[in-house]
């Protein structure tokens, strides 16, 4: 008689299989190969980073040249010019009015601006004429904004000279940034023109030594800020600046006089008159 067995259930067992000595060896080389190129980069990325001691110089430097740009840019553009106090010292407690040579300059400009009217106005041959220094300067005014309105428009034909005091003629084009800075500078002094009761003394002299020696100091602040990065051609370049002047002003002078010399040779020879009376 047949009997039934039952069945087990029993979980197949994983065959475990050999891993072959040609894969593992690939696998092994992969991953040196690896592990060199990461320790490769980060050598090569930590030489790039400087280090702390040239961070520090580079900050050092920076913070030296914001500031000396302070002191230099206070000679420029400082602001403070008081209208209530006119003279160096306040009558209220005796203590220094300071004033901003760009503000001063401007003030300069207006005073100069009413002398040029007071002239007009006794002349009967301008439109000015008779005319009140207060309307002459609103003309003043809108005539600087129509220059303005060129610059603004796209016109870029603008120029600037004089004449030096050797007699020779200065003419140089001029961007519309330079036009736009000279009419602000300009609207600045009408303004000062109608508004100033009396004019402050400003010595163009002072001005011009301050103004030097505060361009002296960031000059050689932005020098170090340089070697600090290191940069050396423009530390050396800085450092020659006055003898690169020189050599510019030359090549100009030589440029002048040959194109003076080509004028010359070129320009035709004016025919003489034939005696017709033989």
């Amino acid at each position: 008689m047949f009997t039934p067995v039952p069945v087990r259930d029993k979980k197949p067992t994983r065959k475990k299989r050999k891993i072959s000595i040609g894969l593992w060896t690939a696998f092994s080389t992969v991953g040196a190969i690896s592990i060199i190129g990461a320790v490769a980069l980060m050598v090569g990325w930590n030489q790039q980073i400087p280090g702390k001691n040239q961070i520090s110089a580079v900050q050092q430097a920076k913070t030296q040249v914001s500031q000396i740009r302070e002191v230099y840019l206070e000679k420029l553009t400082r602001t403070d010019y008081n209208i209530d106090h006119l003279s160096s010292y306040s009558s209220v407690e005796g203590a220094p009015t300071l004033t901003g040579w760009r503000q001063m300059a401007a003030a300069l400009w207006g005073q100069q601006l009413k002398s040029q009217i007071s002239t007009m106005q006794s002349d009967e041959n301008s439109g000015f004429y008779r005319l009140h220094y207060m309307p002459a300067l609103e003309i003043v005014k809108f005539n600087s904004l129509d220059v303005l309105l060129e610059a603004a428009s796209g016109n870029d034909t603008f120029y600037w000279g004089y004449r030096k005091t050797d007699g020779t003629k200065v003419e140089e084009k001029i961007p519309t940034g330079a036009v736009a800075v000279m009419i602000l500078g300009k609207l600045e002094a009408i303004d000062y023109a109608q508004n100033l009761e009396s004019q402050p003394l400003v010595d163009l002299n002072q001005m011009l030594v301050q103004i030097r020696n505060a361009q002296e100091s960031y000059s050689l602040a932005q020098a170090q800020l340089l070697r600090a990065r290191g940069y050396s051609d423009p530390v050396e370049q800085l450092a020659q600046v006055g003898e690169i002047r020189e050599k510019i002003k030359k090549q100009q002078e030589e440029r002048k006089l040959y194109l003076q010399e080509m004028k010359e040779t070129v320009r035709p020879a004016t025919p003489k008159l034939e005696d017709t009376e033989s």
